[in-house]
């Protein structure tokens, strides 16, 4: 049997404008647009290879991210070859792109011009595998709760008050026309019960995260976020850890809305674009303090003496 030729390349996602681009290379040896990618060297890793062949072919120093799934084909030769792809950002940004002398052109293009111009459909599968994780997210300030200077018990513990239950009812209806799979919370009782009306209504179970915890480290929510990339969830969390993500986010690039706010009981509807969050929305808590308008009482008609 043939000895299988090994390669590695990178699906390489920039953020502008709120959408995502992806960078393609032309060969002009055989005439195709295609992903960066190149064959293993001696005593080389798919990673290393990876990461070398995207700086060779674009002049990109990137950070390698979640590995997508390879191809597997017959070379000019017909010998077996495999070529394993790994999603990346740039570090610096990504403005400039550098071919190099085995391509004569790289550039950027959006997910759905990218389909249209990569050569092969195998490449496309590839591409495909990326917009499988284009599943939102909803992130949940918990709703108004009892007040923290005066609840003697355990801070996890403390309960919604009589309007936090009225806007955790509220939220059912703010979310209706959404997909949800999942539901996660934070385990505290004000975060829980925020959910627990939708979660009840939807017919889903509640899941406690340590990540979604008050005080909880920044990177350990990102990692859920990205663990659940390809499923449309609900995260309800506390008012610490809701801005630190958007303002990471929105340092990536990411586009946010002009209305921004962290009030209990409100939504951030995050979007991603080939797995990556590209635009978020804010939606106010559910308007539950008003009451509603008292209709005047009908006047008597004037009874007339006969």
């Amino acid at each position: 049997m043939r000895r299988e030729v090994r390669a590695a390349g990178g699906v390489v996602l920039r953020r502008v404008d709120g959408h995502v681009l992806t960078a393609l290379v032309h060969r002009p040896r055989y005439d195709d647009w295609t992903f960066p990618k190149g064959k293993l060297l001696d005593e080389e890793s798919f990673e290393e290879a990876a990461l070398r062949e995207v700086l060779e072919e674009t002049g990109l120093e990137c950070r390698i991210d979640t590995e997508l799934p390879p191809s597997y084909y017959a070379d000019g030769e017909g010998r077996p070859k495999v070529v394993r792809y790994w999603l990346m950002e740039p570090s610096d940004g990504g403005d400039r792109l550098q071919p190099t002398d085995e391509v004569d052109e790289a550039r950027w293009f959006t997910a759905a011009e990218a389909r249209t111009i990569l050569t092969y459909d195998r490449d496309r599968e590839v591409l495909d595998a990326l917009t499988a994780h284009d599943a939102p997210a909803y992130l949940i300030r918990h709703a108004k709760a009892g007040d923290r200077a005066t609840w003697t018990g355990d801070d996890l513990s403390r309960p919604l008050s009589k309007t936090g239950h009225r806007q955790a009812k509220g939220l059912v209806r703010v979310l209706s026309s959404r997909i949800i799979e999942r539901i996660l919370s934070s385990p505290a009782v004000r975060c829980v019960d925020t959910v627990r009306p939708l979660a009840d209504q939807r017919g889903l179970p509640i899941e406690p995260r340590d990540e979604l915890s008050e005080g909880a480290a920044l990177p350990g929510l990102l990692g859920l976020l990205d663990e659940l990339r390809s499923t449309a969830c609900v995260l309800s969390g506390h008012g610490d850890l809701i801005p630190a993500v958007l303002e990471h986010l929105e340092g990536l690039g990411m586009l946010i809305g002009s209305d921004r706010g962290w009030k209990k009981g409100s939504v951030w509807v995050l979007e991603r674009e080939t797995g990556l969050f590209v635009r978020a929305t804010y939606i106010p808590p559910p308007d539950v303090d008003r009451k509603p308008r008292a209709h005047p009482r009908p006047s008597r008609p004037k009874r007339r003496r006969s």
